[in-house]
């Protein structure tokens, strides 16, 4: 294996053709595997994996390359949590520079949580690794460039092997991908266009002392603006593969004002953001369009709600600043070596506190138009007519989830992966896969919304007339 230092991407080198391995589903020792348990997703996972295993009655194991970090968090969760007392969770040692102790990993479950992040340094020798063992993988990241690589690169092999590689499974982009699909499935008529917008915000005061993100979302965000030639290299290869076209930039809406529920007068600044949400939102029609022939002819667009025009004036000079500054290479380590610093202590190695992380939520609106069925209603004005009455469509539905970052995205990666072993029969047989394409047909909402992960519903829906002349 050789490491590449170019934006330190691990780059499998060697050939594991002369492994033995084991591509048979059959007789696999566990149901799920979560890679990369010690580190700050991985142990919010293991958490949730404690009560939901026991719930669907699930065989699992953790891995990684220190076991005395991963026999911690095992003997953490066997004093906090009830049914624990006798069980034992099996420890696999796995280390992503060894590609085959990670085969002969995922040659033993069903599904492989892949929780090493930044995933576009970490993230493709287990992906290869799951698609050579035919084995399932499932994660929660949200790097454009290392989901569309992996769609370019693995793709056909997965389909062939019957492996299922499904990313975004977290906070993003669970809420907007489904999202667009519940819309779809409660929009009386023919559905145009769908404006996101997510917010992020407090149920009540909260201080955090440990900072308000870890460090590594802060790497990955670092990465993804140091990487824009390769993310724009392997999405033309990946546009070009699948025969798609993606929406343009709307420079008159990277800066606007929204009204954003009909409960609230409240109107929002709000800022584009197109990355990742848009992106894999756009694959999943594209999907639904070619693969599984549906009449989904509509664009998304996505957008963050701000607090106020001088917060969102500031986000916008701020990721200049950075774009700016990711490009040179020993800024860049710096960067990356000393998050805390750079960042005024928003990105720690710790991370934000338990007590903050459980009072913050997520709020994703969806506003769909469209044309609709409904007749024009009748009237007795001479100056209007049925003729020049054009009615739309406006439904606005509404994704809401509390502990967002960790707790929504824990329970849906592991709800995500036991999708795939309960509905098989309702997802496609393999492939690098949008949760949307994996998942639209099958109970994965139902069981987001029942293990209280998150709550889809329609707020207000709407048939708006409008005079022609």
């Amino acid at each position: 294996m050789v490491v590449k230092i170019l934006n330190q991407e691990i780059t499998v080198k060697q050939n594991p053709a002369n492994e033995h391995i084991i591509n048979s589903k059959s007789k696999r020792k566990y149901d799920i595997i979560i890679f990369g348990a010690s580190g700050y997703t991985g142990k919010h996972v293991v958490k949730e994996m404690g009560h939901l295993s026991q719930t669907y009655n699930l065989t699992w194991a953790i891995a990684g390359r220190n076991t005395v970090k991963l026999q911690n968090i095992l003997d953490k969760l066997y004093i906090t949590l009830d049914g624990y007392e006798d069980k034992k969770i099996d420890i696999i040692y796995a280390n992503v520079y060894d590609i085959k102790t990670v085969m002969i990993m995922a040659q033993t479950t069903s599904v492989v949580i892949n929780c090493t992040s930044p995933y576009y340094i970490y993230g493709e020798v287990v992906v290869k690794s799951c698609v050579l063992t035919s084995t399932h993988y499932v994660d929660v990241t949200g790097e454009p460039l290392f989901m569309e690589k992996m769609a370019y690169i693995y793709n056909k092999q997965a389909e062939e092997n019957n492996s299922i590689i499904v990313s975004a499974l977290g906070i993003e982009s669970v809420p907007a991908d489904l999202g667009v699909d519940f819309l779809y499935n409660h929009f009386n008529g023919e559905l145009k266009n769908v404006d996101m917008y997510m917010k992020m915000y407090l149920s009540s005061f909260a201080f955090s002392m440990t900072g308000l993100i870890h460090e590594s979302i802060w790497i990955s965000v670092i990465l993804h603006l140091a990487t824009r030639k390769q993310r724009l290299y392997y999405r033309n290869l990946l546009n070009k593969l699948m025969g798609m076209t993606r929406l343009k930039p709307n420079f008159f809406k990277i800066l606007h004002r929204q009204q954003i529920s009909m409960q609230s007068n409240t109107i929002d600044w709000c800022l584009a953001f197109p990355e990742p949400d848009e992106a894999v939102v756009a694959r999943s029609i594209h999907h639904a369009k070619t693969i599984e022939n549906l009449p989904y002819n509509f664009h998304v667009r996505n957008y963050r709600v701000m607090s106020g025009l001088l917060p969102a004036i500031f986000a916008i000079l701020l990721f200049l600043l950075l774009s700016i500054l990711a490009i040179f290479e020993p800024i860049r380590i710096l960067l990356i070596r000393f998050p805390a610093l750079f960042s005024f202590r928003i990105a720690t190695k710790t991370g934000p506190g338990e007590k903050f992380l459980e009072k913050t939520r997520m709020s994703l609106s969806l506003i769909g138009y469209g044309k609709t069925s409904v007749k024009p209603f009748t009237t007795n004005h001479k100056e209007i007519t049925q003729k020049n009455i054009t009615p739309t469509r406006k439904i606005i539905v509404k994704v809401e989830a509390k502990h967002p970052e960790y707790g929504f995205s824990s329970k849906a990666v592991i709800l995500g992966a036991i999708t795939i072993l309960k509905d098989q029969n309702n997802i496609p047989k393999g492939g690098v896969l949008t949760p949307a394409a994996a998942f639209r047909n099958t109970q994965f909402v139902n069981r987001l919304m029942d293990n209280d992960a998150a709550v889809f519903k329609v707020e207000s829906d709407m048939v708006i007339y409008n005079n022609q002349n």
